[in-house]
C-alpha cells in the first residue's frame, strides 16, 4: 500500500469512527452534561482528519476548522470539570472568528513533497487561526490539570483519561509545524489520528464519563469494533488491487477480489464473536455455574444477605455493575426483588437494550434468587415456629404455675394496710398480663384481612394521610398492633404523632414520639421478646407488633422522621 493510500485509509478511519460516536453520543447520551459538545467536537476531528485528502478547496475548509474544534473541545471540558463557566461565551467567539477568518481569507496552500506526498501549510488568516486553536487547547488543559489536582478516586481518573486524550490529539497534528517554518514534510503523525476518538470512547465506556444507559455505551464500542474490521476487510481488498490491477487482466483481478472478498467473510464470523467476547457477556450459562449459583444462595439467612450475594454473582458474571436490590427505585441495569401475596418475584429492570445473553443471565438468575428467597422464608418460618412452640409451652407452664400463687396473693392481702394492697394487686396485675401477653405471643393466629378505614382506626391520635386512606388487614391484630406501640410512643414522649403513606404499592405507617430515643443497645434487638425500653414494660409488646406483621407480610422497623426522636415504621405490602 502507498504512503497516499495509507493516508487517505487514515482519513476515513478517523472519520467514520467520529461519525459513528458523534451519532451514539446524540442518540443514547444526549440529555448528559458535554454530550452535545462532545460529540460536536468529535465530529470535526472526523472532517478535520479528511482535510489533507479531500480536493483543495474543500480540504482547506476543513483543515480551517481547528479553532473552531479547540473550543468545542473546551466547552466540553467547562461542562466535565464545571470550572470557568463564565469563559464559554468567550472561547466561541474567539474559535468562531478564527474559524471564519481563516474560511474567508485562506488558510493556507497545499504542497507537494519530494517523495510525491501531500502536506498543508497554514499561512496568512490561518497562522491566526492555529494559534487561536493553540490558545484555547492550552486553556482547556489547563482547567483538566487544575481539575485533576482537586479530584479523587474515579472522578480523578475520568479527568485524567480526558487529559491523556486530548494530549494525544494534539500530539497527532505536529506535522503541522514544520511547513510553517519553511520545511515542507507531509504530515506524518496525522496517521495516528485515528487512535483519538479510540481514546475518547474508552473513556466514555471505562469510565462512563456520559450518564448514558449502560448497553447503549456498550453498543457504542460494539459498533466502532465492528467498523474497524470492516475498514480492515477493505483494506485486505484493496491491497492486492493497487500493486498487480495495472498488469491484470479481468479474469485475474476477478480472481484477486474474489480471494480477498472470501478472506474477509471468513474472518467476519470470528471478528465478531470476538467483539461479542470483548463487549457482551456471555450468552451461556454452564449447569457447574447454575449450581454454583444455587449453591451460594442457599446459604443466606436474610433478603439483604441474599442481595449481596446476588450482585457479587452478576457482577462477575456480565463484567458490569448490576445491582441486585430490595425494591424498584436505584441505578440500572438491576434485578428488582419483591415480596408479593404470593410470594417473592425478581424482575429485570433496566435490560431494554441488553443483548440476548445478558437478558438470559439476568432471568435465569432471578428465578433462582426468588426462590432461594422463598427457602430462606420458609427456614424462618419452620425456627419461628418451632421457637414459639417451645414458647408456648413454656408460657403454658409459667401460666399454670404463678396464677394459682397469684390468686393466693391477693387475697392474702385483703387485710394489709391500703397503701401495701394497692402495691400487691399491681405488681399481680402486671404479673398476669405477662403471663397473658406470653400466651398470645406463642400461639399460632389465624389472620382475617378486611378493608380498614384508616382514619377510623386511627381516631383519637393525631394522624396524617390522605383522605380516604384505607388498609387491608386484620382488624383486630392491627389494633393490638397500633395500641402496643402508641402505649409505647406516650409513656416515652409528650408529643406522638402517626404519619401514613404510601410507597411502591406498599402502605407505611409510621408511630413517632419525641422521648428520649431508643438506647444504642437496644437498636438491633427492639423486637425481641422481653426487650423494652421502658421499666413499666414487659418486654414483649413490639415483639407482638413485629409476630403481626409478619403474618400480615410486612415489616416492623425502626425508622426516622424531622421532629421525632423515635418512629416505628409498620410497612404493609401491596
Amino acid at each position: 500500500m502507498s504512503a497516499s493510500h495509507l493516508f487517505l485509509a487514515s482519513a476515513i478511519l478517523t472519520a467514520s469512527s467520529s461519525v459513528a460516536l458523534a451519532a451514539f453520543l446524540l442518540t443514547r447520551a444526549g440529555v448528559a452534561p458535554g454530550a452535545r459538545s462532545l460529540a460536536a467536537f468529535v465530529l470535526i476531528v472526523g472532517l478535520y482528519a479528511l482535510g489533507i485528502s479531500a480536493p483543495a478547496p474543500l480540504g482547506q475548509g476543513l483543515l480551517a476548522l481547528a479553532p473552531l474544534g479547540s473550543a468545542v473541545s473546551v466547552d466540553f471540558i467547562i461542562a466535565l470539570t464545571g470550572r470557568a463557566k463564565v469563559a464559554r461565551p468567550f472561547v466561541y467567539m474567539i474559535g468562531v472568528a478564527a474559524t471564519l477568518l481563516a474560511l474567508f481569507m485562506g488558510a493556507g496552500e497545499f504542497f507537494e513533497t519530494s517523495e510525491g506526498l501531500r502536506g498543508f501549510r497554514y499561512e496568512g488568516a490561518g497562522l491566526l487561526a492555529v494559534a487561536a486553536a493553540i490558545a484555547l487547547a492550552a486553556f482547556g488543559n489547563g482547567l483538566l490539570v487544575d481539575a485533576l489536582r482537586d479530584a479523587k478516586g474515579k472522578r480523578r481518573r475520568e479527568i485524567a483519561i480526558v487529559l491523556a486524550s486530548s494530549l494525544i490529539g494534539l500530539s497527532t497534528v505536529v506535522s503541522f509545524a514544520p511547513p510553517i517554518f519553511g520545511h515542507f514534510v507531509a504530515p506524518w503523525s496525522i496517521l495516528a489520528l485515528p487512535i483519538y476518538p479510540a481514546i475518547l470512547v474508552y473513556a466514555i465506556l471505562r469510565y462512563e464519563l456520559m450518564a448514558a444507559n449502560v448497553w447503549a455505551r456498550r453498543a457504542a464500542g460494539y459498533a466502532l469494533l465492528l467498523l474497524a474490521a470492516a475498514v480492515l476487510a477493505g483494506l485486505l481488498a484493496a491491497a492486492p488491487l493497487s500493486l498487480i490491477a495495472p498488469a491484470t487482466g479481468f479474469f485475474s483481478l476477478w480472481l484477486v477480489v474474489a480471494s480477498a472478498m472470501t478472506c474477509a467473510f471468513a474472518l467476519g464470523s470470528p471478528i465478531r464473536r470476538l467483539a461479542d467476547r470483548i463487549v457482551f457477556a456471555e450468552a451461556e450459562i454452564s449447569a457447574e455455574t447454575m449450581a454454583n449459583w444455587r449453591a451460594a444462595l442457599l446459604q443466606v439467612d436474610s433478603p439483604q444477605e441474599a442481595m449481596s450475594v446476588a450482585s457479587r454473582h452478576l457482577r462477575n458474571a456480565m463484567r458490569l455493575p448490576v445491582e441486585a436490590r430490595l425494591g424498584t427505585s436505584g441505578p440500572e441495569p438491576a434485578l428488582c426483588c419483591e415480596k408479593t401475596a404470593r410470594g417473592w418475584v425478581a424482575r429485570i429492570q433496566g435490560f431494554d437494550d441488553a443483548p440476548p445473553g445478558a437478558r438470559r443471565i439476568a432471568i435465569v438468575y432471578g428465578d433462582l434468587l426468588a426462590q432461594a428467597l422463598e427457602e430462606a422464608q420458609r427456614r424462618r418460618r419452620r425456627a419461628e415456629q418451632e421457637r414459639l412452640a417451645e414458647l408456648g409451652l413454656l408460657a403454658s407452664t409459667i401460666a399454670h404455675d404463678l396464677r394459682n400463687p397469684l390468686n393466693i396473693v391477693n387475697m392474702a392481702a385483703a387485710g394489709a394496710p391500703k397503701a401495701v394492697r394497692t402495691e400487691i394487686l399491681e405488681q399481680t396485675r402486671r404479673m398476669n398480663r405477662l403471663v397473658a401477653e406470653l400466651l398470645d405471643y406463642a400461639k399460632p393466629w389465624t389472620l382475617e384481612p378486611v378493608a380498614i378505614d384508616l382514619a377510623q382506626a386511627l381516631s383519637g391520635v393525631e394522624a396524617h394521610m390522605e383522605a380516604g386512606a384505607t388498609l387491608n388487614a386484620d382488624p383486630l391484630r392491627l389494633a393490638q398492633a397500633l395500641e402496643n406501640l402508641l402505649a409505647n410512643a406516650r409513656a416515652a414522649g409528650a408529643r406522638t404523632q402517626v404519619f401514613v403513606e404510601r410507597a411502591d404499592g406498599a402502605t407505611l405507617i409510621h408511630v413517632c414520639d419525641d422521648g428520649p430515643g431508643v438506647p444504642e443497645d437496644l437498636k438491633d434487638r427492639l423486637f425481641q421478646p422481653f426487650i423494652s425500653r421502658s421499666n413499666e414494660g414487659t418486654g414483649l409488646g413490639l415483639a407482638i407488633v413485629a409476630k403481626i406483621m409478619t403474618a400480615h407480610g410486612g415489616t416492623a422497623a425502626l425508622g426516622r422522621r424531622p421532629g421525632f426522636s423515635t418512629c416505628i415504621t409498620l410497612r404493609f405490602p401491596p
